[in-house]
């Protein structure tokens, strides 16, 4: 019976991580970019025209986009790591996560432009890591067969 486990436990990991890390990875690019879009608007285009701020500037949006990321980022590249075991993928990801972590929790304690460029720096790192991640997966897979 054991081994009957360990069999769909197996069969369970590469349905995973051959299927859904791939969904993982591109809504992590997804989000990310999302990210770097509202981060622009919000920051730079009240500049430029001020009366926009009224309406583009709500904290909630930077904190809950920032805790998704920081939420569901892992579940793309702790797979991803295991299958190509690319350290500096993960390092990668991990500096991108915290400038996103620094971006969020300096909300309203320093400038939104300060802000909200410390979290398209990260979320730009992001979207850099999970394409490494997604290409290096695709490496691995066809080098191993």
């Amino acid at each position: 019976m054991n081994n009957l486990w360990g069999i769909i436990d197996e069969i369970e990991e590469n349905i995973y991580i051959d299927e859904m890390k791939k969904v993982w990875d591109r809504l992590g690019i997804a989000f990310s970019s999302a990210c770097v879009v509202h981060c622009v608007v919000v920051a730079f285009l009240p500049m430029l025209f001020p009366a926009v701020k009224t309406y583009t500037h709500t904290s909630w949006v930077h904190i809950v986009v920032g805790v998704i990321i920081l939420l569901t980022s892992p579940l793309a590249f702790l797979p991803g790591y295991r299958k190509h075991g690319l350290t500096w993928i993960l390092g990668l990801a991990s500096t991108g996560l915290l400038f996103i972590l620094s971006g969020v929790l300096l909300e309203g304690h320093t400038s939104d432009q300060m802000s909200h460029s410390i979290s398209i720096l990260g979320s730009v790192i992001l979207v850099v890591s999970h394409a490494k991640n997604l290409q290096h997966s695709h490496r691995h897979r066809h080098q191993c067969c």
